[in-house]
């Protein structure tokens, strides 16, 4: 068996954020390794993702009876992981992308939640962290051992402004347009630019991701009360090409979000050189920096003040700043970061 197994069980649904998380930061990892020093642990449906590597076939069953490998390190690529070896000698590697739950629920649960990110925390050699923010929130909330290894690790971004892309058919016309996309669910706080568009008559606004939620209805009736349904439109989900022609084309995007553990859409934007406006609120402004405009208050009119300044004060030295900085968010540079951590743990034998 290869010296580190990746658990990347979370990769048989390929689209998700995880999902993506598992296809990318894995091959850019196996691509930097030696030959047999990684292993992939998934569905067998997957193994065509990793034709050159040894794999684990994933199976229920195991998170009732733990995994038989025989490995020096397992990385649990999430932290609500519940797959790990049976062997309680090999070490751990967990990555934290957020604690959304701590917000989301409350009382029992979300201690319940809280106990059992602590037991994972208690069993691993290594934590690694999305961002800083993350970082910060998980360890004002946890107790790590003493000696554990720590670092922030952004992730990386794989769409590519020289890709191909594709005009959506409901796009008609040339008018300029704001776009944002995420699942649309009550975190990602789209609702706010619904009144915000009365302010922005010569703009459309297009949100788009999965929007089958009661939370995407009740966007819809504000869509409707506010008699925006020729400006504002929430699309669905839309194509790898699709995206990258909204990128292309948008006058700036927006992002509304009141809780992002890094926040990707954020760097696929970026990486377009469009203007970002974004929240202020947890991770965001480490991931935007000083070169994107914020929204420090949900006032439909102070929001649309920010996007009116943001879209004319844009210059292209601006957008050539904004594609520079996209380049920190390189799976191939977190992939050499992970091998890194996984060394000095092996080292430690």
């Amino acid at each position: 068996m290869a010296e580190v197994v990746l658990d990347l069980e979370k990769i048989k649904h390929p689209y998700s954020g995880l999902g993506q998380f598992c296809i990318h930061l894995s091959q850019a990892i196996i691509k930097q390794s030696d030959k047999d020093f990684i292993a992939a642990y998934l569905p067998k449906g997957n193994y065509e993702l990793f034709p050159s590597v040894e794999k684990k076939e994933w199976k229920t069953y195991h998170k009732l009876t733990g995994v038989s490998v025989k490995a020096s390190i397992w990385h649990s690529f999430h932290q609500e992981a519940v797959y790990f070896p049976k062997d309680r000698s090999i070490k751990r590697v967990l990555t934290i992308h957020d604690l959304n739950f701590l917000d989301k629920y409350k009382g029992s649960k979300k201690e319940k939640m809280l106990k059992r990110l602590q037991l994972l925390v208690n069993q691993s050699s290594a934590i690694t962290y999305i961002s800083n923010y993350t970082k910060e929130i998980a360890e004002s909330n946890l107790s790590l051992p003493e000696n554990t290894l720590t670092k922030v690790i952004y992730n990386g971004v794989a769409i590519s402004k020289k890709s191909k892309s594709l005009k959506p058919s409901w796009i008609k016309g040339v008018d300029p347009f704001l776009f944002t996309i995420g699942i649309v669910g009550e975190k990602k706080n789209f609702h706010v630019l619904v009144e915000m568009m009365n302010h922005l008559p010569e703009l459309k606004l297009y949100i788009s991701g999965k929007s089958d939620s009661n939370y995407a209805k009740e966007i819809q009736a504000l869509i409707i009360k506010n008699n925006l349904s020729n400006r504002v439109f929430l699309t669905g989900k839309i194509s790898e090409g699709e995206k990258i022609w909204m990128y292309k084309n948008c006058s700036a995007f927006v992002f509304p979000s009141k809780n992002e553990g890094f926040g990707l859409p954020v760097v696929e934007a970026m990486n377009f050189g469009k203007p970002l406006i974004l929240s202020s609120f947890t991770s965001l402004p480490e991931i935007g920096g000083d070169l994107a405009s914020y929204f420090y208050r949900f006032s439909a009119l102070e929001m649309a003040e920010v996007v009116y300044n943001s879209i004319n004060g844009h210059s292209l030295d601006k957008s050539r700043k904004l594609i520079e900085r996209s380049r920190l968010f390189d799976w191939n540079n977190a992939s050499k970061d992970y091998l890194k951590i996984y060394k000095d743990l092996l080292e430690e034998n």
